[in-house]
């Protein structure tokens, strides 16, 4: 009796010896020792419109067309906005996996501007993760249409703005991903000399992941200051506001929206939105984006 039980105490040891050894890996694997990268926080480098904190990898290409049609309360006689368009399109390369460079080309403005993307932070879980990403965006761009009054003298500096924003995202889960971008854009040539130069905004966007291939993604860019002054064409100004979807296809990313902005690049997003959506202001749009890999293939 005596050495049945002793072996059945040894059994008994080495059993919960075994599950605790079992339930530490579990935990060892929950919280690995070494942080884990987090990835797809938003499907595009786009929430929709304004940049979101993904990155074009190391020797791809991003190619990316941006349309938007007039605005919906135009009416069955503009078929809702779809008789009217403008476009930008888009060249974004991945020098490193932190840093991308772009160019574009926008025909509202008849603008080109080069873009920088920097991955500052990598949101990682784990012990000594990194709890967000961070991220700068900035470009520089110039207006290229005709001077409206030619025989005054007329600079080639007033024809430059800058946008400059730091992105901070997080990813909570596999389903609901959030960003704020503080971001700021300076003008050289405004409207009315009372007219602010800079513009702050604070970005916020989101995404909430529906099934493997479709998300929900909104964005949000209200202006700090210089809403009471107007866009250059002498219109009022208005917070940019969008809500659409990511819809995955293939090697394709097409994103459908309805915003209130008629310009693509970003300041024109900031600074140059000049209808509502509580008067219909709004207008279809879509971007589609596709990837190509211009690094030697692995044999």
């Amino acid at each position: 009796m005596k050495n049945l039980l002793l072996t059945i105490g040894f059994m008994a040891s080495a059993f919960f010896a075994g599950a605790q050894d079992d339930l530490l890996q579990m935990l060892d694997n929950e919280n690995p020792s070494k942080p884990i990268p987090v990835f797809a926080t938003f499907k595009s480098t786009r929430i929709l419109n304004g940049q979101s904190n993904e990155h074009v990898a190391k020797k791809h290409l991003n190619f990316v067309i941006l349309h938007r049609f007039g605005e919906v309360n135009g009416g069955a006689y503009e078929l809702w906005g779809l008789d009217q368009a403008n476009i930008r399109l888009v060249f974004d390369y991945g020098i490193t996996d932190r840093i991308q460079a772009g160019f574009a080309r926008s025909s509202v403005g008849k603008s080109y501007d080069g873009n920088l993307k920097v991955k500052i932070l990598k949101q990682s879980k784990g012990k000594g993760g990194v709890p967000v990403t961070l991220n700068y965006y900035g470009n520089i761009a110039v207006n290229t249409l005709t001077w409206a009054n030619p025989d005054r003298n007329n600079y080639f500096t007033s024809r430059l703005s800058y946008f400059n924003q730091v992105i901070v995202a997080r990813k909570f889960n596999d389903y609901l991903s959030l960003q704020i971008a503080p971001t700021f854009v300076h003008t050289n040539l405004v409207k009315l000399n009372a007219d602010p130069n800079t513009i702050f905004a604070l970005g916020m966007g989101g995404s909430i992941k529906m099934n493997r291939s479709f998300r929900f993604n909104f964005e949000y860019y209200p202006m700090l200051n210089g809403k009471e002054s107007l866009t250059s064409t002498g219109n009022k100004r208005y917070n940019y506001l969008a809500a659409g979807f990511d819809i995955e296809t293939g090697g394709h990313v097409f994103q459908l929206m309805l915003s209130n902005g008629r310009g693509m690049l970003e300041q024109h997003m900031v600074t140059e939105t000049s209808t509502s959506w509580s008067n219909g202001g709004v207008r279809i749009g879509f971007n589609i984006a596709r990837t190509f890999s211009l690094g030697k293939k692995k044999k």
